[in-house]
């Protein structure tokens, strides 16, 4: 029995570590760790497609693999059993320590694969959020022109998807012929670099850390609260007499992004079960829930409604049809032309833009800026080899409005939206910072520094009180 739960241990360390990067790509411990806080609920809200692949590689192919391998100890205990003497001790010593020996093997690959001694380290390395977070609630936010806003994430959208020089064309076409402002170089830092990550990232400043399963004193705080602490740009516009609206087309129970969302004063929360209770054949979506075409569809009518409210608004919308590992071609898109995951991308742009002209046609722009962001950079997706191939990989980013200012840099993190969207909304930020973010709008004196990146890469998910205690009271560490 203990043979036989070493073996499966092994094996599945090395199916596993295949599922991930077959799905995702190179895997990143601190993104496995988080979803692991939310345990079985995952297996609700993810698209089945994945849960599927899961299945088959790490609970079907490792008891194969631990079939096919007593099948071959019994084989070599036959063929040995022929041989000389002298070789009876020296297979059964190794046959007694390989179980062991297989465990130790893939429990080192599958470290150095995660990169885990980094993460185990980063409990002793410098603080660098203690020394660099600014309280948003400490910045004397100073109102200008306020405008609405319309915040849209789509998810795993690289500006590399424009390169006519590797795809042939601009994929992106739609998008990158619409006028805005754009940063040249949005990059992708630690803690950013999926969706709900990006969205803390982008609206709170900080990153998203490693919180429960390796840290008694918070067990459990993801699970009750998100952030409780924070104060993030939902909660800064809220305090302005601002409504908050989030539109997704997944589950918002997916990774806490119900939790979130609805304690950083998102007043309407729309997901994948609010558009089944309104009436959506599940057989009208993907598996991760509405496609974009419908998604963008009923933001319209949302738009419309909150702009005749004469209430100040966000809106903020989350697409998810190019979604790794294979993007969801709606059945209208496929109609239109569009194929494979090139033609995800392509539709998805189209889908984008259609939104924004809709708004421009109707006179929305008037009061209303409009933000179009990335989330993170793509994982593991078709279009992989070719993007791997680039140089230098950015997410992609505009931002609409009749009086769009310059920025004052090419350089944007996610961190920095926290302050830029605040001043593209109307809004002075003394000093241009809060949270880890600079603003990216305005000539502040306070630029980042030039090591930021690298000294980012390096500290800055090490441990923190000042980041632990915006998840719960400091009493509580």
């Amino acid at each position: 029995m203990l043979r036989s739960g070493l073996y499966l241990l092994a094996i599945f360390l090395f199916c596993f570590s295949y599922w991930i990067h077959r799905s995702f790509g190179q895997p990143d411990l601190d993104q496995i760790v988080y979803h692991l806080n939310f345990g079985v609920e995952l297996m609700d809200t993810v698209d089945p497609a994945v849960t599927w692949r899961f299945v088959r590689w790490c609970v079907l192919a490792p008891l194969v693999l631990l079939a096919l391998l007593f099948y071959l100890e019994a084989r070599m205990r036959r063929v040995i059993a022929r041989a000389p003497r002298c070789c009876h001790a020296l297979f059964y010593r190794v046959h007694r320590w390989f179980p062991q020996l297989l465990v130790f093997g893939a429990t080192t690959f599958w470290m150095c694969d995660v990169s885990a001694f980094k993460y185990v380290t980063a409990d002793f390395g410098p603080d660098y959020f203690g020394a660099n977070y600014i309280r948003p609630a400490s910045v004397s936010v100073v109102a200008r022109q306020p405008k609405n806003l319309v915040l849209i994430y789509v998810e795993s959208l690289e500006q590399s998807y424009a390169s006519p020089a590797t795809f042939g064309r601009d994929l992106l076409a739609p998008l990158t012929a619409l006028r805005g402002t754009s940063f040249d170089a949005y990059q992708q830092v630690p803690g950013t670099g999926w969706t709900i990550a990006a969205m803390v990232a982008t609206q709170c400043g900080v990153p998203l850390e490693r919180m429960t399963i390796f840290d008694g004193n918070t067990q459990g705080q993801v699970m009750n609260s998100f952030l409780k602490n924070a104060v993030c740009l939902t909660d800064l516009l809220a305090e302005r007499g601002y409504r908050n609206v989030f539109m997704g087309g997944a589950s918002t129970n997916f990774a806490g992004k119900d939790k979130f969302l609805t304690q950083h004063h998102y007043h309407e929360v729309y997901g994948r079960e609010e558009w089944l209770k309104s009436g959506v054949d599940s057989g009208d979506m993907n598996g991760w829930g509405l496609y974009d075409a419908d998604l963008f569809s009923r933001a319209k009518t949302k738009l419309r409604a909150l702009k005749e409210s004469g209430q100040k608004f966000n809106l903020t919308l989350l697409t998810v049809d190019t979604h790794e590992p294979e993007g969801h071609l709606s059945a209208d898109c496929a109609r239109r032309g569009f194929t494979g995951f090139e033609g995800v991308v392509s539709c998805t742009a189209a889908e984008v833009a259609d939104f924004v002209r809709y708004a421009q046609e109707n006179g929305y722009l008037e009061d209303t800026n409009i933000v179009i962001l990335g989330d993170h950079l793509s994982r593991k997706n078709p279009l992989t080899s070719k993007l791997s191939q680039l140089r230098e990989r950015t997410i992609f980013n505009r931002f609409i409005s009749q009086d769009a200012p310059a920025p004052n840099r090419p350089e944007l993190l996610h961190f920095d939206l926290l302050p830029t969207i605040m001043e593209f909304t109307g809004y002075a930020v003394p000093g241009g910072r809060m949270g880890l973010g600079y603003s990216g709008f305005n000539q502040h004196p306070l630029q980042p520094p030039k090591d930021r990146l690298p000294e980012m890469d390096k500290n800055l998910l090490n441990r923190s009180e000042l980041y632990m205690a915006l998840w719960s009271d400091p009493e509580d560490h």
